[in-house]
């Protein structure tokens, strides 16, 4: 007779899954732009310069102090589709601005706030809470970018926002459950 055993493995204790997130750009200019589907987030990373410190009588080792910090740029991909204009309104909005040649509008803002949300799996209600979410704070566009035209392949175009920001929060649930991390 087979006999079961609980095991340590259960849905509290998976990890998330990177496939299940949502893009919020809070850019109140261009229209559409509060949930644009992506296919990828990359480059959610902070690292921190190391400045080495001889002291005097210490010649064997050196000591190890925190520098600045630096955010690396963040890059979304997402499928090129018919009317989906956001990206490029966006670089456009910062070519005004470095050209001096605005809408009427002196000193429009470029930088916006962007919020990155990793959703809980499997979904078992209507409503999906967020269990990992990033802030990124101050974003703008420094590169758009689209996939090579080919006519012998067999794929979509995708296009790629690059953003520079300066920070960005990170916030974890504390459970598991219905609870949902917000800002």
């Amino acid at each position: 007779m087979a006999t079961t055993t609980s095991t340590v493995g259960h849905i509290a204790t998976d990890p998330l899954r990177n496939f299940k997130f949502q893009v919020q750009i809070q850019h109140p200019g261009i229209k559409g732009f509060a949930r644009m589907g992506f296919m990828s987030v990359s480059g959610l990373n902070v690292t921190t310069e190391v400045i080495p410190y001889r002291e005097g009588g210490m010649n064997t080792t050196t000591q190890k102090m925190p520098g600045q910090s630096d955010f690396a740029p963040i890059t979304l991909s997402k499928g090129l589709a018919v009317g989906d204009s956001q990206m490029m309104d966006w670089m456009r909005q910062l070519f005004t601005v470095i050209q001096g040649t605005g809408n009427g509008k002196a000193g429009a803002e470029f930088r916006h706030m962007v919020d990155i949300k990793v959703l809980d799996h499997p979904v078992t209600s209507g409503a999906t809470p967020a269990k990992a979410a990033f802030r990124v704070y101050n974003a703008w566009p420094t590169a758009v970018a689209f996939s090579d035209l080919d006519a012998g392949a067999n794929a979509i175009i995708v296009q790629q926002m690059t953003l520079a920001h300066e920070g960005f929060e990170f916030k974890l649930a504390n459970s598991v459950g219905s609870s949902s991390v917000s800002f």
